[in-house]
């Protein structure tokens, strides 16, 4: 509903900000252990959203270095996006929409990392109520949303079959194993992209 879509997309501004926060922090060299007290506090986010922020704030910098490139230059949003909004010649609508994109990406993220001993996953778990998916959001001191899962079998190999397969199977047995969530919003929607490691 409307309302936990509002306290939904506030979090993911809270977890955004933590991890610009932590991005620069790291850059001047503040230790991980260190920094993730100070983000919970800071943000009022858990340990484990601030662990996660720190996480994809290291590997962003890390990719940065990967391809011999200064970290201290990127632009959280989109280089491109901001590059546009910063042309005078663009007014009306057409600055509108780009200015919501630019917004989206740089404020409309929340990532937990899976954990086989929480059940899959501590903060962004898959629960079955009433024989529907909803996606529980862990949204502080125990407080949690639903945000019901609508997705369809695009092919016969849609992988996300294989997925739904391990996952009821986890929930019948106590067979857990970690996924990790990724939410993103998108013009004004919020989309679940979901990793876990495959069994060859």
């Amino acid at each position: 509903n409307e309302k936990d879509k509002e306290v939904l997309i506030d979090l993911m501004r809270r977890f955004s900000s933590a991890m610009r926060y932590a991005y620069k922090r790291l850059l001047e060299g503040e230790k991980r252990k260190d920094l993730k007290k100070h983000l919970s506090k800071l943000f009022n986010i858990n340990t484990r959203y601030s662990d996660d922020a720190i996480l994809l704030a290291q590997s962003k910098i890390s990719s940065y270095k990967e391809r011999g490139q200064n970290p201290k230059k990127l632009v959280f949003g989109s280089r491109k996006v901001f590059e546009q909004l910063k042309k005078n010649h663009l007014i009306g609508k057409r600055r509108k929409q780009l200015k919501t994109k630019w917004k989206e990406s740089r404020q409309g993220n929340l990532y937990s990392r899976g954990d086989k001993t929480k059940q899959g996953n501590l903060n962004l778990r898959f629960e079955w109520i009433n024989d529907k998916l909803y996606l529980r959001i862990n949204t502080g001191d125990r407080q949690y949303i639903y945000a019901k899962v609508i997705r369809s079998i695009k092919r016969e190999k849609d992988k996300w079959i294989d997925f739904m397969f391990i996952l009821e199977k986890g929930y019948q047995k106590s067979d857990w194993f970690p996924y990790s969530v990724r939410l993103t919003l998108k013009n004004g929607k919020v989309y679940a992209f979901i990793s876990v490691e495959e069994k060859l």
